[in-house]
């Protein structure tokens, strides 16, 4: 009959330690990215706005208009994540 520490120490063992690891982490990045979801998906879209700007490697008025536009979408997105975690 095996006590209580030999039990506890078939428990513990690195590779427990580090598969609980990995969960916590894994856990703790999926809450990330559905927290920051708006945010991942406005920087998306000013990365697709200063693709299709620079594709004939001048930009145009509309185009630079965009691209702004964007970018203060990403930083209000920014804005508004760091704001609900407070």
């Amino acid at each position: 009959r095996k006590n209580n520490m030999e039990i506890i120490g078939d428990w513990l063992s690195w590779s427990n330690l580090f598969y609980m690891i990995g969960l916590g982490v894994a856990g703790y990045a999926t809450s990330v990215t559905a927290k920051n979801r708006n945010m991942v998906i406005q920087f998306g879209e000013f990365i697709k706005a200063v693709e299709d700007g620079m594709r004939d490697k001048k930009l145009t008025k509309a185009e630079k208009d965009k691209i702004m536009k964007e970018a203060l979408d990403v930083a209000k997105a920014f804005v508004q994540s760091k704001w609900k975690l407070w």
